[in-house]
């Protein structure tokens, strides 16, 4: 995984294209590197003050599952960031469908004009998956970490504020 993420950072660094093309080729080459497995998957968005195309993967019979995410921050950053969410647990408030309650470690990094920054935190978040193949969750992911323009490295604490805020992400479920 870290090998996907080091050649995602080296491609949005050194390539010329916009940043509209960038989120595109790197969410593509995430999707593909991740949906070789038949574990159950999932695609969508996260809205929030980020705006991300989203992807979960599902990992073992406990309902873990790894969410990346690539989009564009409110503030005008292009981010990419992924979370091991651990599926603490699944109540039973509805005769159909599936509930979910889920928390893990988080990573971000991201980046605008001469400067980018990388970010640590957490995710703590509730799904609905219908009766049908749609998801939907309420979550937040506050980070801190280090930023890192013009040559000097400063305290990025913009992911506390913003990663503080809930975020909808609505997604589409394959693979089970």
């Amino acid at each position: 995984m870290l090998k996907v993420f080091m050649i995602l950072f080296i491609t949005l660094r050194i390539s010329n294209m916009n940043i509209i093309r960038k989120v595109i080729l790197a969410a593509m080459f995430t999707v593909s590197a991740l949906t070789a497995s038949a574990q159950p998957r999932a695609l969508g968005v996260r809205m929030g003050t980020e705006w991300q195309v989203s992807y979960e993967h599902g990992i073992g019979p406990s309902g873990d599952f790894l969410e990346v995410d690539m989009g564009y921050e409110l503030i005008q950053l292009v981010n990419l960031a992924a979370a091991y969410d651990f599926m603490i647990a699944r109540p039973q408030w509805t005769s159909k469908g599936e509930w979910g309650v889920y928390a893990g470690p988080a990573a971000k990094i991201g980046g605008a004009g001469l400067g980018f920054y990388l970010a640590l935190g957490a995710q703590v978040g509730l799904e609905y998956t219908f009766d049908f193949p749609l998801q939907i969750s309420l979550d937040m992911r506050p980070t801190v970490g280090a930023a890192f323009v013009n040559g000097s490295v400063s305290f990025y604490g913009g992911g506390v504020i913003f990663g503080g805020l809930p975020s909808l992400s609505i997604r589409y479920r394959f693979g089970e």
